[in-house]
């Protein structure tokens, strides 16, 4: 009967402090598609670490880590342990879909992009090459060809044919940070409409040219969140934010700090012997 008891004992803490690693600490994760091809390969192990940008609490807390099971009807608001550094640069984030709206923020899909622009940036892609605030990124250019100025699907962001950017030719796009106040006109609405209603919680509606968030009239928007723009390594293959727009940073799950070997290959490919372990920098 002890045994048994011990043999419990020892599985219920082993959960529990299972739990408490992935939420607060760090997570191991395998990367499924090539969108990072470059930096991180197909089925590779990345180490996510939690406490660079500072964990995350659990929205959903009534859920089983990594199964997408949760219980609907308890939801916490967004709240973020203090991190030992800011999103920057180049980093590599880990975060969840803000496409998929249909469920909670931590129950939506997890990807892998680099932070290419930050909060309070203007970004613009002309010809494939990116520039932040007017400053070209001399070192970034990872297509292999170049798509036409006027080509133009809705699956681009902002999905509209009022603005008509490609892969390659795109923006000028503003990235909000918290406390920016921005006109709402015409061209602003199609922008971050999807981030006032659904990021940032907020009921839209327009009557006869006249914008009204939860009811009451504007001409300006307050944003509450800071929000960034993530693009795959393998620029041609990564549906990223030139497809489904800017991360807000209650979507954000950590930093991406190693890579650990796969355990397993894609059919007909190879495993990466060219490494056990190696940092992101």
């Amino acid at each position: 009967m002890n045994f048994f008891k011990n043999l419990t004992a020892i599985i219920f803490w082993a959960l529990v402090s299972w739990i408490v690693v992935r939420i607060f600490f760090m997570q191991i994760a395998m990367v499924p598609t090539a969108s990072m091809n470059n930096t991180i390969m197909e089925h590779d192990r990345i180490i996510i670490n939690k406490l660079a940008y500072g964990a995350r609490l659990p929205i959903t807390p009534l859920s089983l880590p990594g199964g997408n099971i949760y219980i609907e009807w308890l939801r916490l608001p967004y709240f973020r342990l203090p991190g030992y550094s800011k999103v920057c640069y180049n980093d590599v984030v880990v975060f969840n879909l803000p496409e998929q709206t249909d469920v909670p923020v931590d129950q939506r899909k997890e990807y892998v992009k680099r932070c290419i622009a930050l909060p309070g940036d203007t970004l613009r892609i002309i010809a494939g090459y990116i520039y932040i605030n007017g400053q070209r990124i001399v070192s970034d250019r990872y297509q292999k060809h170049v798509s036409d100025s006027l080509y133009y699907h809705p699956s681009f962001f902002p999905n509209s044919s009022q603005i008509k950017w490609n892969l390659d030719f795109f923006g000028p796009l503003y990235i909000p940070r918290k406390g920016d106040s921005i006109s709402i006109n015409r061209t602003n609405l199609i922008l971050y409409e999807k981030l006032i209603k659904f990021a940032e919680g907020n009921d839209i509606k327009i009557r006869n040219d006249s914008v009204y968030v939860n009811g009451g009239y504007i001409n300006k928007y307050c944003f509450k969140m800071n929000y960034y723009f993530m693009l795959g390594d393998n620029r041609d293959n990564s549906i990223d934010s030139r497809y489904w727009g800017l991360l807000p940073e209650d979507h954000i799950i950590g930093k991406v700090s190693a890579i650990l070997f796969p355990l397993s290959a894609p059919e007909g490919k190879k495993l990466n012997e060219n490494y056990f372990f190696k940092s992101i920098k």
